[in-house]
This record gives C-alpha cells, structure tokens and sequence, in this order.
C-alpha cells in the first residue's frame, strides 16, 4: 500500500491543467516504464503505455491525466491578474488559496478580493464572483509583465494528506488533496500493468493517461482513434458519500470500484467485469449511469464505428477542490479487477 501512497502523491503534486499536462505526462511516464515494454507520449500529449500479448486482440484502458486549472486573462494595475477557468470550479473555494503561475518562470501567488470591511452589506451576504478575484504574485507591475503572459495557465497549491487510520487498519486509510480527479485513476492504470507483469494474457493492452477530459475530451479521440481497440474501459472517479448528500447519489469510500451501467456502457463488458469481482471477491457497487456518463467513456464508445465501452470509478470526496478525498484501498482493488478482467480474456466476445 505505501507504493500507491507514493505513486498517488508524486502524480497529484504534478501540475497539469486540461491542455497543459507536460509535467504530469512526464511523471506518468516514469512511472509506466516500470512494467510495459513500451512508453511514449503522443502528439496531443496523451501517455500510452503498451504491454505485448498473445493475440492481435487490443484493449485500451483510459484515465485523464489533466486537473480542472486556472488562466490568466489580464494584467491589472499594480501587477494584479484577473483570470478564469479552465475546467469547473467551484467558484466559492477560491478566494485565499494558494497558486502557482506557469509562466517564463514560475512564480507562487495567492487568491485574493476587496476585503469584508470594504464590502457593502449586500456584497457580504453574495458569493464572491470569479470577476471579483484576483492573484497577486507579490512583484510590480512592470516585474510581473516582464515575466507573465495572458494566457499561462495556473493551478491549486495544495498539501497531499495521508490521513490517520487510529488503528483500524489500512482498509480505512483516506487521503485528500488536490487533482485525485483523475490522478488517482492513472494510478490504476499504473498498478494494473504492474499486476499484469506476473500473469499471462493474451490481449494486447494499452494503458493511454489522455489530455483535456475536463475541457473537451481531446487525448480519449484521438488515442481511441489510433489504437482502434478492440474493447475499452475508462478509470474515473465519481461522487464519494459526504454529509448532506442522497445516498442513492453517492458511495461509500471502503467498498470499492463503482461498475458502472447504463447506455453508455456495453453490457457484456459490465457483466464481464461483475464475474470477475465476484470470482476474485473484490468489493464493487453498481453505479447507474442513465444518459452520457461525462467520462473518457463517453468519447471512447463514439471513435470510428463504435467501440465497445465499460467505466469503473473511484469514489471521491469533495470533487474539484483542493481537499479532494478517498480511500486508497479502492485504488488498489480497482486495479485488481482490471487486471483479472484482462487476464481473462482468452476467448471473450462481445456479441450479446
């Protein structure tokens, strides 16, 4: 558990806002040489990672690599920068936060706004808009223009936290911190090749870590497209149970990977992925997916003439903040599955 800990924390401290995922494709990687027998990074920037099987047979397995992120917009008087977003935020965690500015050097900043004894009544009792934020870096104006564009993209400083298990047990450890949407995923993926070096499977799979899912799905088309796999299955994460909640619309962190089911989701591959959990008892929850699931899988099942399409998720606490929150054993048990379901596909169809 303390290389998931690890592979976790290096991958999420990563920067890598939707269309700016260089540092965090590097990291990524690193990481996937360990176990495939090839590594590269295409042109849009998307990390594949292949691992020879036996038969001319592909699966391509998905997670993005991007972290919603921020862009500056204008240089204000004084060396203030307006800026929006890159991805959704929510706009109310933004104010006092800590950021760093990619640009010709990069350079810390802190969120800031006019303060509460400025503020009218009305003002006070609203919601601060993202128009009304501003960074400050600290430095001139002239300083700043020397060494900011419009156009750099920014993104969330925030400490990793590996939370205390008092003593019930690695099963309820929990870490928060920020981008585990997705990093957490590409973890998966790394770990699912890693269990893969010890077996045998027939299949040819590509592990992709794909770019710009939080803007418009880029590194899903154009990896499905090149690969043309025959299978696919996307590694996201999905609302995790906090206060205040339904429980019909989130899940317990503890009880594994959410299967997801639904229109976008091919049901042989959701039954495939059932079997094996049983079969290896490893926890899962169905997750229904009604309509577009708003994942990887979406882009996946729509590439060329269709690509057969299955999702499985993490739950996540508190998803697009800094403080993003789960249970590192449904990371590693959603890798266990993927793998098994792998290895046993000798033999599989998907005809219904």
């Amino acid at each position: 558990m303390q290389r998931t800990f690890e592979l976790l924390k290096i991958l999420s401290q990563a920067s890598g806002a939707s269309g700016f995922e260089t540092k965090a494709a590097l990291v990524a990687m690193e990481e996937f040489k360990k176990s495939c027998e090839e590594v590269t990074i295409d042109k849009m920037g998307s990390v594949i990672a292949f691992k020879k099987g036996q038969t001319e047979k592909n699966i391509l397995l998905a997670a993005h690599l991007d972290e919603i992120g921020l862009m500056v917009t204008k240089i204000e008087k004084g060396g203030y920068l307006r800026f929006t977003e890159v991805g959704g935020f929510d706009q109310r965690i933004l104010l006092a936060q800590e950021v760093t500015i990619h640009s010709k050097r990069e350079m810390k900043g802190i969120i800031g706004s006019k303060p509460p004894h400025f503020q009218e009544k009305e003002e006070q009792e609203k919601v601060i808009k993202m128009e009304d934020l501003y960074i400050d870096v600290g430095l001139s104006q002239e300083e700043v223009e020397k060494s900011v564009r419009v156009g750099d993209p920014v993104t969330l400083n925030a400490p990793f936290v590996k939370m205390k298990d008092f003593g019930l047990g690695e099963k309820t450890i929990r870490c928060a911190g920020k981008s585990f949407d997705n990093r957490a995923s590409v973890v998966v993926l790394i770990e699912a090749m890693e269990f893969l070096k010890e077996v045998s499977h027939n299949w040819n799979v590509y592990a992709v870590a794909t770019v710009q899912e939080e803007t418009i799905g880029l590194g899903a088309f154009t990896s499905t497209y090149k690969i043309h796999p025959d299978l696919g299955i996307a590694v996201d994460v999905t609302q995790g149970d906090m206060l205040g909640c339904a429980e019909s619309e989130t899940f317990p962190l503890t009880k594994g990977t959410t299967i997801a089911f639904g229109p976008n989701i091919h049901p042989r591959i959701f039954e495939g992925l059932i079997d094996v959990a049983k079969r290896e008892e490893i926890p899962y929850q169905i997750e229904p997916c009604p309509g577009v699931t708003g994942t990887d899988a979406a882009v996946i099942q729509v590439v060329r003439e269709g690509i057969p399409t299955g999702l499985i998720s993490i739950p996540l606490r508190y998803m697009h903040t800094p403080v993003e929150t789960l249970a590192v054993i449904d990371i590693e048990r959603a890798a266990r599955l993927l793998a098994r379901f792998i290895e046993g596909l000798n033999g599989w169809k998907v005809e219904i």
